[in-house]
C-alpha cells in the first residue's frame, strides 16, 4: 500500500501477493478500498494489470473445450458514453457462421447499458451453463457463453466494495482479460484511446496470439461506423497501432444517434435485425466487428476479406442459424427465439 500511496510501481510478485488477499476474501473492505483508490489515482501499469489477471485466472473456473482450431473472444470494457446496440454479442454468431470458434465471457448490463448475457437470455438462451455445458456448446455449435459470476465465484469478495465505491476501478478491465477458456485470441473493446495500446500490451503479456484492441474515437468501446477506430493489433508478438474508417470496408459512415438502443427490446430488436441483414448502421457496426473476429480467428487472410465473409455468414442465414443452434444447446427456449425472430423474416 505504501508503494502506491507514494506513487510507485508495484512489482509483478508484490501486485499478484495483492490480488491473491483481495481475491481469497482474506483483505477487510476497507483495505480493499483504499488499494483499489490509490491504484486508481497512481495509474495501472501494464505489469500490474498482467499480474492481477494471471490471479484472476488462478481463481477461475476453467474451461476447456478440445475444440479443433482456435478459441475467440469479442467483448468490451463497457464503459463508453453511448447506450449503442450490443454490437459484440450479435458479431459472435456472424463470426462463428463463418466457422470460427467463440467463447465469449460475459455479464450483464454495465453502466446502464444492455449486457451479453442480457440480450441471450431475453432469446431465449440459458446463461448459467457449468462447466461441462458450456465444453459441449463449443463442441457442438462453434459457440459457447460463460456467464462471469459463475465462473469467477471468488469476485463476490470485492463486490460491495466496488459498489460502494462508485467509481471503475482495475476490475473494469480485469473481466475482459480473464477468459475462463484461455482464448488464443481477442477482439477487445476499450473506453479510451490511451487502453488501446496498453491492453494489447497486457494482452501479449498474457500469452494471447492474436488480438485486436479497439476504440471508436467518438466514444464507442467497439468497431465504430461513425468515425475513425484507434486500432492495436497484435500479431507475431508484434503489436502495431492504425486508424481505420468504415469506408475502408465499403460502409457508410453514420451518425452516433443511428446507434442508439435505450432498452432491452431495442437491442433484441437490433440484434435480430442485423443477423437478418437489414439494411442500416447497426447491421453494418456488426459486420465491421465481425470480420475482425474472423480474421483473428484465421478464417481471413486480413480485415477486408473478414468483413466479405461476414457479410455472407449473414446473407446466407449460417449467422442465424448459429444463434439457433446455440439455444437449443443450452437447453434454451428455442420457440422464444423463434417468435421474437418471425418479425424479421426467419422461420
Amino acid at each position: 500500500m505504501s508503494q502506491l500511496l507514494d506513487g510507485r510501481d508495484l512489482l509483478p510478485e508484490d501486485a499478484e501477493g495483492a490480488m491473491e488477499e483481495i481475491i481469497s476474501g482474506r483483505a477487510s473492505d476497507s483495505r480493499i478500498a483504499a488499494f483499489l483508490t490509490a491504484l486508481r489515482m497512481k495509474g495501472e501499469t501494464v505489469n500490474e494489470i498482467a499480474a492481477f489477471a494471471r490471479v484472476m485466472g488462478r481463481f477461475s473456473v476453467r474451461v476447456s473445450p478440445g475444440a479443433e482450431g482456435g478459441l475467440v473472444d469479442t467483448c468490451g470494457t463497457g464503459g463508453d458514453s453511448i447506450k449503442t446496440a450490443n454490437i459484440s454479442t450479435a458479431a459472435m454468431f456472424v463470426a462463428a457462421g463463418a466457422g470460427v470458434k467463440i467463447a465469449k465471457h460475459g455479464n450483464r448490463a454495465v453502466t446502464g447499458r444492455v449486457g451479453s448475457a442480457d440480450i441471450l437470455e431475453a432469446l431465449g438462451a440459458r446463461i448459467d451453463l457449468p462447466r461441462e455445458e458450456v465444453e459441449r456448446c463449443i463442441r457442438e455449435t462453434g459457440v459457447g457463453f460463460m456467464f462471469a459470476p459463475r465462473f469467477h465465484p471468488a469476485m463476490r469478495n470485492v463486490a460491495a466494495v466496488r459498489r460502494e465505491l462508485g467509481f471503475r476501478t482495475v476490475f473494469n478491465i480485469l473481466g475482459p482479460l480473464t477468459n475462463p477458456a484461455g482464448v488464443d485470441a481477442q477482439l477487445l473493446g476499450v473506453c479510451s484511446a490511451e487502453l488501446t495500446e496498453k491492453m494489447a500490451l497486457v494482452l501479449r503479456e498474457l500469452g494471447r496470439k492474436r488480438a485486436m484492441v479497439v476504440f471508436g474515437l467518438e466514444g464507442v468501446d467497439e468497431i465504430s461506423v461513425c468515425g475513425e477506430t484507434l486500432v492495436a493489433e497484435l500479431g507475431g508478438g508484434v503489436i502495431s497501432s492504425y486508424t481505420i474508417r468504415p469506408e475502408d470496408f465499403g460502409i457508410q459512415r453514420a451518425s452516433k444517434e443511428d446507434l442508439l438502443c435505450e432498452d432491452l427490446g431495442a437491442n433484441v430488436r437490433g440484434f435480430l435485425g442485423s443477423l437478418s441483414g437489414e439494411p442500416g448502421p447497426i447491421t453494418d457496426m456488426v459486420i465491421l466487428n465481425a470480420g475482425a473476429a474472423i480474421f483473428l480467428g484465421e478464417r481471413a487472410g486480413d480485415m477486408r476479406e473478414g468483413v466479405e465473409l461476414a457479410r455472407e455468414s449473414v446473407k446466407s442465414g449460417r449467422a442465424y442459424g448459429k444463434l439457433v443452434d446455440f439455444v437449443r444447446a443450452t437447453g434454451g427456449d428455442v420457440k422464444k427465439l423463434t417468435e421474437a425472430g418471425e418479425e424479421f423474416g426467419f422461420s
